[in-house]
């Protein structure tokens, strides 16, 4: 791959992650975000070939594995210089064998990074902290319920338009106020992990306010709906 490559994986939530990063960074980048759930070696291969042109400036690969070393095999095939992994749980726990081989598996990504690479883990997400590492890339936290991660978000709160929340980046005093149709603690982790992504790709705040408030929500997925005075929320 000539262009720069996020690779994006976890238990839960890799295809929305995906899509958010890919709306945030769109504010001012030409990214390409693998369609639907093609995550596998030959979805990768397939999203390359026939919808990757030569216009895009960022490939951003979903990642799935149902036992150690398919991911590696992805990174292989695709050399991410960014990784993502949104929640450590128990998808597919009986082909992996345990919760400990999950994580080793979806730290595959992480390892495979080059030294100059970037990592983005969530801090609230205990077997992300407590991974013990092989590889010096950088890494940027994310969290809620942890004020040590570098980019947390405060204040959350919802309404029949969607969630709202406050931003704190370490270094900077000054909150951001953000908006979002999505709905859920768990979107509001994707989208930090977006946010900072878009910070590493020098977006400026106005434009990552934009990128978030620009994200539309998956069909059938929390997605609000209102007809007439009647609001709706259809996770069919």
């Amino acid at each position: 791959m000539n262009i720069p490559v996020l690779g994006i994986t976890g238990s839960y939530g890799k295809t929305s992650c995906k899509n958010i990063v890919n709306s945030i960074l769109n504010v001012k980048i030409n990214s390409f975000a693998t369609p639907k759930s093609f995550n596998t070696p030959y979805g990768l291969i397939n999203s390359i070939n026939n919808y990757l042109d030569k216009f895009n400036d960022v490939f951003i690969a979903e990642m799935g594995a149902f036992k150690i070393g398919e991911i590696k095999k992805n990174c292989k095939l695709v050399h991410p210089k960014y990784g993502m992994i949104t929640t450590i749980g128990e998808a597919h726990l009986e082909t992996f064998g345990s919760k400990e081989n999950i994580m080793k598996g979806k730290f595959e990504l992480i390892e495979s990074l080059p030294s100059d690479g970037i990592a983005i883990l969530n801090m609230d997400d205990p077997y992300q902290v407590k991974y013990k590492l092989k590889n010096k890339c950088k890494v940027i936290w994310i969290g809620i319920d942890n004020k040590d991660a570098d980019i947390y978000a405060t204040d959350i709160s919802l309404s029949s338009k969607g969630t709202s929340f406050s931003c704190v980046f370490k270094g900077d005093s000054k909150k951001y106020e953000f908006t979002t149709k999505l709905l859920g603690k768990h979107n509001v982790y994707n989208i930090l992990e977006g946010i900072a992504l878009g910070k590493v790709f020098n977006l400026s705040y106005d434009e990552l306010i934009r990128g978030v408030s620009s994200i539309k929500p998956i069909e059938h997925r929390l997605e609000l709906k209102k007809y007439g005075n009647i609001n709706i929320i259809d996770d069919a």
